[in-house]
């Protein structure tokens, strides 16, 4: 086999798979767009169960809050400090290993 064979061989390869995923590409994404619904759905319900949890005023003010940080982030950074969790860590009594006993 000659090298431009060879090369017309590979091109015509190359072309023929692109175009086979290119044909089978709507089929694979319709597959995956059908396989992401569900989890979206609960996802969704979920944040409504914990939405509808939180009292109004609380709620007001937390988009007061990001309103406020959103406008001013370009010229003051640190307003966005706001949407970092900040929680404490709690204590748990009787959890804590204070000596490890060896047999």
């Amino acid at each position: 086999m000659s090298s431009p064979h060879r090369q017309e061989l590979l091109d015509f390869q190359m072309n023929d798979s692109n175009f086979m995923k290119m044909i089978h590409m709507g089929r694979h994404l319709s597959t995956k767009w059908k396989n992401a619904l569900s989890p979206s759905r609960e996802a969704g319900r979920a944040f409504d169960s914990l939405d509808s949890g939180v009292p109004e005023a609380e709620r007001r003010h937390w988009m007061d809050m990001e309103r406020a940080a959103l406008n001013t982030w370009v010229d003051d950074p640190s307003t966005m400090d706001i949407f970092q969790l900040k929680t404490k860590k709690g204590v748990f009594p009787g959890l804590y290993i204070t000596h490890a006993i060896y047999p």
